[in-house]
């Protein structure tokens, strides 16, 4: 038995009561061996294929009670794991998501944007925003100012216009807040980035490559007279990183580039030096009443992640493969978490980025409570690491989404790539 990741939360075992394997346990059988995840303790072991965990030796049987693997019998595993679980209405707001636009420089065909009545942020609505702002940042905490779009970065004076009168008003003082920004990146120079570390605070940001240049180039469909918006995005991204910012570089694939992924890190590896680069290689979300051939279905997003991860393992970036396991979760999508809330162009407050133009603004019963999300998914051995998924897509009607997300796709695949690299270390 050899366990690769242990669970931050030890159990104990108790004695003299009997145990039954974890409802939690997510296996994968090969070479004669068998690897599994708890998705509730986040812990990962590989045994024998025919080894026996309730009926192994006394010190073994510590260890896997420990890490989860095996609970009490008379433990219901989810009563006891949604326990942990934040379930809360909107209060004591601290994350931020403004939107200063929902106009974009680029015409990526996949935006769920794209339909939207492009809208920005007026001089009466920006006075809302700011009034809002004023009256919910508590200027002895810490929060964080998230902007978002359409592209954020086309309205960098309203930024400064909002930042200004927050400080004004003693609202933001020196180290009780900072800013988060998700842009295309095509925008970004030395100068601005240099404006939004020192005026904006920011500290993270959250960028998209869509393929190689060319591919990339293709699907931003931006105008940058005549540059390439890879390369564009590229330098701001490295700028970003030597300026110490956090950089989350989604990488999106579908059927027509998934399979020049290694290609695309071939692309980026200058930016893989960096602690402060996170990738994260997904599948695009369809349209929501569509699925063209392009898009990865369900049943193929196993073997998807298993090509993904087995490249990027493979590649010079530094992640290693226990730390691309997910970890169970205890609080919700930013949608359902009681400290966050958006605020559109308009000056209304919503739930989520994906329904701030809903014809219901105040609808966000579904967002804050969502524990009929986790009945739903009670009997799923993943709902700790999704928590019943999107509640966006699972209050769609006649949706082609799954309100399944990336974390209940990637699992088996780590557990078969785990058990490659230990029948090869063996060899």
């Amino acid at each position: 038995m050899e366990i690769c990741r242990e669970s931050k939360n030890k159990y104990n075992l108790v004695d003299d009561i009997p145990y039954k394997e974890s409802m939690y346990n997510i296996e994968v059988c090969q070479f004669n061996k068998k690897a599994i995840f708890n998705s509730a303790s986040s812990a990962v072991v590989i045994i024998d294929e025919d080894y026996d965990m309730l009926s192994s030796k006394e010190d073994e049987k510590h260890i896997l009670a420990e890490n989860g693997f095996i609970v009490p019998n008379n433990i219901n595993e989810y009563e006891k794991f949604i326990s942990n679980i934040e379930i809360a209405k909107k209060n004591n707001l601290n994350f931020f998501t403004i939107i200063p636009t929902t106009a974009c420089n680029a015409k990526c065909f996949y935006c769920y944007e794209e339909n939207y009545c492009k809208k920005s942020i007026t001089k009466e609505s920006n006075e809302k925003i700011i009034d809002f702002l004023a009256k919910n940042i508590d200027e002895n905490s810490k929060c964080v100012l998230d902007w978002y779009g359409g592209e954020p970065l086309l309205c960098v004076n309203k930024i400064d216009e909002i930042i200004d009168k927050l400080i004004s008003m003693n609202k933001l003082k020196n180290n009780n807040w900072s800013s988060s920004i998700t842009t295309n990146g095509t925008l970004l120079t030395k100068n601005l980035i240099s404006h939004m570390t020192n005026k904006w605070h920011l500290e993270s940001a959250h960028i998209t490559i869509d393929g190689v240049e060319e591919e990339h180039n293709r699907r931003k469909n931006v105008s940058l007279n005549g540059e390439s918006a890879f390369k564009k995005t590229h330098d701001g991204i490295l700028e970003l990183l030597k300026s110490g910012v956090y950089v989350n570089l989604r990488i999106h694939l579908d059927n027509h580039n998934k399979d020049s992924f290694s290609k695309i890190l071939d692309s980026i590896s200058d930016l893989m030096q960096f602690d402060n680069l996170h990738l994260f290689p997904t599948y695009l979300f369809p349209p929501e009443h569509e699925m063209a051939d392009s898009y990865i279905k369900d049943f193929e997003k196993e073997d998807f992640f298993y090509d993904v991860f087995k490249a990027l393992l493979n590649s010079n970036n530094k992640i290693t493969l226990k730390d691309l396991f997910p970890k169970a979760k205890f609080n919700g999508c930013l949608a359902s978490k009681s400290n966050a809330v958006v605020i559109a162009p308009d000056g209304t407050t919503h739930a989520c980025v994906q329904d701030f133009s809903s014809v219901d603004k105040n609808d966000t019963e579904k967002y804050h409570n969502f524990k009929y999300a986790l009945e739903e998914c009670k009997e799923c051995p993943f709902l700790p690491i999704c928590l019943g998924g999107c509640l966006y897509n699972r209050n769609l009607s006649n949706t082609m989404r799954t309100p399944c997300v990336r974390n209940r796709f990637v699992v088996k695949p780590l557990l078969k790539l785990l058990l490659e690299k230990n029948n090869n270390e063996g060899n």
